[in-house]
């Protein structure tokens, strides 16, 4: 066997493994039509009922996404028991991508997943909100964070990520661009993220030095 192919066998079962885990993400919610209680993207979406429960139903999707990366590493493992195969190889390096990228957290003190239960939570405990912002109160989850439509206050500095609606920049982009972010928001947060903290820890150790 050359080289060539056995590097292309590599790079499409790493293509499969890295794609297959996120069919969920990708199509469940989209090809369903389950956007009838939501506002199109990218507009806001008010702190609600049908938030709450689009939340979970993602979280739900999200689950399936772990289940779904079990098969190609599963595959690829019994396939290399017998040969060393690089499309296997590449089965279970991409499956074992999907599950880093699921471990370790994007920020510091973030809960588990992309949807933790305490995110939820908390956007949930906001549909009646102890203290209000001012008389017309009317929070709403935008890109960046989540804020009172009236007053422009921010209830939750938290960026929204993709929550299964059909994307404005159409199929193809929208694809690519959540297999690049894995469902996160293209704008996290740069004051608690795992890496800033990392960066500023190593410029203090260096200062003592």
């Amino acid at each position: 066997m050359s080289i060539t192919a056995d590097l292309t066998r590599l790079v499409f079962g790493l293509s499969v493994g890295i794609i297959l885990p996120r069919i969920p993400l990708l199509f469940f919610t989209r090809f369903l039509n389950l956007e009838r209680d939501l506002p199109p993207h990218p507009d806001p979406i008010p702190i609600g009922v049908p938030l709450i429960q689009r939340l979970l139903l993602m979280r739900r999707v999200h689950t399936m996404c772990w289940m779904i990366a079990l098969l190609p590493m599963l595959l690829g493992y019994f396939i290399l028991k017998s040969s060393p195969e690089p499309f296997a190889v590449g089965l279970v390096a991409g499956g074992s991508w999907f599950i880093l990228s699921r471990i370790v957290p994007l920020h510091m003190g973030s809960g588990f997943g992309i949807l933790p239960l305490s995110l939820i939570q908390e956007i949930n405990n906001l549909r009646e909100p102890e203290t209000r912002c001012c008389e017309h109160q009317q929070l709403q989850w935008e890109v960046r964070s989540i804020r009172c439509n009236h007053c422009r206050d921010v209830a939750k500095d938290t960026p929204r990520p993709d929550l299964g609606r059909i994307r404005s920049d159409g199929r193809l982009m929208g694809t690519l661009r959540i297999l690049l972010m894995d469902g996160h928001s293209v704008f996290p947060p740069n004051e608690d993220s795992v890496i800033g903290q990392g960066v500023e820890l190593l410029g203090q150790v260096a200062e003592e030095e």
